[in-house]
């Protein structure tokens, strides 16, 4: 049995709104409420995210004679580790939206 994921939600959401097949309200809340729990993982992958950028950052003003945080910034945003991150925050917020459209939605139709 495959582990449900918020990409594995967010891939089907995606699907099901470019084949212009709108489910239900009731799946689309269901989703929501599966995301909002979701995204604890997804919150704590992205701190580890920031937590090793942030180590990279140190370890480069570490290694320089004069410190030149902007520089070290610059050097930093660089790298895949620093987009990886980037594309996690967009993820959450993806999330957060849908859920608070969901939400949203619920409200006005019931």
């Amino acid at each position: 049995m495959e582990k449900i994921s918020a990409d594995t939600i967010l891939k089907w959401a995606q699907e099901q709104v470019e084949s212009k097949n709108m489910p239900s309200r009731e799946v689309w809340l269901d989703i929501a409420f599966r995301l909002n729990l979701l995204k604890i993982d997804e919150a704590a992958l992205l701190n580890k995210m920031r937590q090793a950028v942030a180590q990279k950052k140190y370890d480069i003003l570490k290694g320089q004679d004069k410190k030149n945080v902007a520089a070290a910034t610059l050097e930093v945003e660089c790298t895949d580790e620093y987009r990886f991150m980037c594309d996690q925050e967009t993820k959450i917020e993806v999330i957060e939206e849908f859920v608070r459209i969901s939400k949203k939605n619920g409200d006005t139709n019931y």
